[in-house]
């Protein structure tokens, strides 16, 4: 039977390994969060897929709240049953009216996880109120040895939140914490001492980066991510194409030890000539 110690010993061993997270999959030209795209991203650590829940409370693998950019549908993805939902194609790439439309099919998170067995997921729900039931959607397709959910921390009270929605889903739970001040590095430390295995970090301070990972210690893995909309610093994919040190080198020398991008392959061949 799988299990969320599984998932946090994977993340914790080899410790000093640099994790490659996927965004939405190996997307363009596939579909973003396609199984296509998912397949694709195993090759890497981790993919980071969208989940939702329908509304017969089946839950699908798609990032926005409307339909209209990746499938030209209209109307709410919550106001559509998953079978529904899971007929629609899907537009290529990042979608949009100028993209064209393809054979593959918005998927329902059992196809998703199904579509790399091995590989380890990253599961975005997108309404916070649908974490838990996300969650426990992964422990019941038997993916708790692998997939793990996230939730945002910010004191005390977010951090017992955080282990009772672990211990009755028994699935893992990651932290999302924005460093601000010397207080968060408390918070990065009562983080690690409730055996929380990832935390993913927002900052605008590399020095309050470097002691955050200090006190992470060995076994709290710290997670940021360089994509081109949503990055700390300036630290993007683009400026990375240009000059990866400057972007994936000086995460990792802050003490980052997984990068989500939409440049995996890019970023692999920066690790492996390191």
């Amino acid at each position: 039977m799988p299990d969320l110690s599984a998932m946090k010993a994977r993340l914790r061993a080899p410790r000093d390994d640099v994790l490659i997270i996927a965004h939405r999959g190996v997307w363009d030209p596939l579909p973003e969060n396609s199984t296509a795209a998912i397949r694709a991203a195993a090759e890497y650590d981790i993919a980071e897929i969208d989940v939702q829940v329908a509304a017969d409370g089946g839950l699908v693998v798609h990032h926005d709240t409307g339909l209209g950019r990746m499938t030209g549908r209209a109307g709410a993805l919550a106001d559509m049953p998953s079978a529904d939902l899971t007929a629609l194609k899907l537009r290529q790439g990042k979608g949009g009216e100028a993209a064209l439309m393809t054979d593959h099919s918005l998927p329902d998170l059992g196809a998703a996880l199904s579509a790399a067995p091995e590989l380890m997921f990253d599961l975005d729900a997108k309404n916070a109120e649908e974490t838990r039931a996300v969650a426990l959607g992964a422990a019941a397709l038997g993916a708790a040895d692998r997939a793990h959910v996230k939730v945002d921390v910010a004191n005390a009270e977010d951090v017992a939140a955080l282990l009772q929605l672990e211990r009755d889903t028994q699935v893992m739970v990651a932290a999302k914490i924005a460093l601000r001040g010397a207080r968060s590095l408390d918070l990065i430390e009562a983080v690690r001492d409730a055996d929380v295995a990832l935390a993913e970090v927002w900052f605008d301070d590399l020095a309050l980066l470097s002691l955050a990972a200090r006190r992470a210690g060995p076994t709290l893995r710290l997670s940021t991510y360089t994509l081109d909309p949503v990055h700390c610093c300036g630290l993007n994919d683009t400026a990375a194409r240009r000059d990866p040190s400057a972007v994936w080198g000086v995460l990792i020398d802050a003490g980052i030890t997984a990068i989500m991008t939409d440049e995996p392959a890019a970023l692999r061949t920066y690790l492996a000539a390191l």
